[in-house]
């Protein structure tokens, strides 16, 4: 387990002065791939970066050379047909030698004996994944996957999940982003009756080839899709840019929540939406009307605080070089706020929360103009500068609710080391394949790059 300072602010300053630098050089990754059985080189294996476009192929004698990496902390993704995808932790701070790669030969499981084929699955459950797996964004839907058949997909009809993986690489046309990308989904499954979705896969992306003009429009597709992301809130604590009054970017509070106990839970919400749509009586009509909303009826009691917080506030350094920690306060601030709005209940409650469960989170949103001062009108109508206030439709577009289940770090690149240390609601929640930029993406670079050096 990782040591957590408690450094002065000051340190995270002089740190954050240094970042452009750090960030632009490159380094380079070598290593070898050999056969964890006979322990010989494995030729023409696929190694790369996740989530990147640093890529490579193995050579005869099973050496490869990952060139261009920037700083920060990866996975390094061995994949070759017949084998098992190997992955491993690199931490590039220099150039890295990693000691020889073994990866086993790939033997068909006995539970994969119910995968079937996706062409032999309903063409809706192929859809429902290609969905799920490329979002329904704009640049999502623009997306083509050139090889379906290495889909292998199984429905479930006793527990409504759809489960799958891919065989090989998926290869993704990102035509609006300019990338070609290959996705290696090692496991997929989406729970209808539970309302989740859960996969595990690696991405290797490559530039497009295209004229000037698609170059300019790729451009700013992608600047499109880096604004509000994961990606650019992490660069920006590590920039100090977050919660500037009267700018364009994130505007971040804390937020505190205890459970609805207007809202029942979703097992039985959804149970009943099943057992009733199979029901033709009027009275079946209205039971699932009233099951629907109750689904739609927020699951907690929230709060924000006004506190305009710095990215000192969130951000604490490491015991580990170019690693940073988050970090959220802890207080109750549904203690701060006499009357609350509670959902599913028209008007204001007086509500104690002085011994309630609760948990902290961050309310992130990407907006054009951070208040220069934060009193809001509430539902009513009433204009208060009290500690917690409801959001606009401006930032609810974007707004993103982000909860630590424990520690989380993050590096220079904006990338999260441990991703399932944290739950996602809302807008990054909502971001498939087809809004994902490679970690190596550098907003003002590319096409607007090479154009203003020649004068355009």
């Amino acid at each position: 387990m990782r040591t957590i300072f408690n450094p002065k602010k000051y340190l995270i300053s002089i740190c954050l002065l240094l970042l452009s630098t750090v960030v632009s050089a490159q380094f380079t990754i070598t290593g070898k791939v050999i056969n964890g059985a006979d322990k010989k080189p494995v030729e023409s294996a696929t190694v790369f970066i996740n989530n990147t476009s640093y890529g490579t192929k193995t050579d005869a004698q099973g050496n490869f050379i990952v060139q261009n990496v920037q700083t920060g902390q990866y996975d390094l993704i061995i994949s070759v047909v017949g084998f098992k995808t190997q992955k491993t932790s690199v931490s590039v701070k220099a150039n890295v030698t990693v000691p020889p790669i073994a990866i086993s030969e790939r033997k068909l499981e006995l539970n994969e004996v119910r995968i079937t084929k996706s062409r032999r699955v309903e063409n809706k459950y192929l859809d429902m994944f290609k969905r799920e797996i490329l979002g329904s964004s704009k640049f999502g839907l623009s997306c083509r996957i050139i090889n379906p058949k290495v889909i292998e997909l199984s429905f479930d009809k006793a527990t409504y999940k759809l489960t799958g993986y891919t065989s090989d690489f998926m290869q993704i046309e990102n035509g609006l982003l300019g990338y070609t990308v290959k996705y290696l989904v090692e496991d997929f499954e989406r729970d209808e009756s539970g309302g989740t979705i859960n996969y595990v896969g690696y991405v290797l992306f490559e530039e497009m080839k295209g004229t000037e003009e698609q170059q300019r429009q790729w451009y700013a597709n992608r600047l499109e899709a880096y604004n509000g992301s994961s990606q650019h809130f992490f660069r920006s604590l590590l920039g100090n840019t977050i919660n500037i009054p009267g700018e364009p970017g994130f505007f971040v509070m804390t937020m505190t929540r205890t459970v609805n106990p207007r809202r029942l839970p979703d097992s039985l919400i959804r149970a009943n939406i099943r057992y009733y749509n199979n029901k033709r009586s009027g009275s079946a009509r209205d039971s699932i009307d009233y099951w629907v909303r109750m689904l739609r009826v927020p699951r907690y009691i929230q709060v924000m605080d006004t506190t305009r917080l710095a990215a000192a506030d969130i951000v604490q350094l490491t015991d580990q070089r170019g690693l940073y920690a988050l970090k959220i306060s802890n207080k109750n601030y549904l203690k701060n706020w006499k009357y609350i709005k509670i959902p599913g209940v028209s008007e204001k409650l007086e509500y104690n929360c002085d011994t309630c469960a609760y948990t902290n989170s961050l309310y992130i949103t990407y907006i054009r103009r951070v208040p220069t001062q934060i009193v809001f009108k509430n539902k009513i109508g009433v204009f208060s500068s009290e500690n917690n206030f409801t959001p606009t439709d401006e930032m609810e577009k974007m707004a993103t609710v982000l909860t630590m289940n424990e520690k989380t770090f993050f590096d220079r690149n904006g990338m999260v080391a441990n991703p399932f240390s944290l739950r996602t609601e809302g807008f990054w929640a909502r971001q498939r394949i087809g809004d994902l930029l490679p970690v190596d993406y550098l907003p003002n670079t590319g096409f607007a790059k090479t154009a203003a050096n020649s004068g355009k």
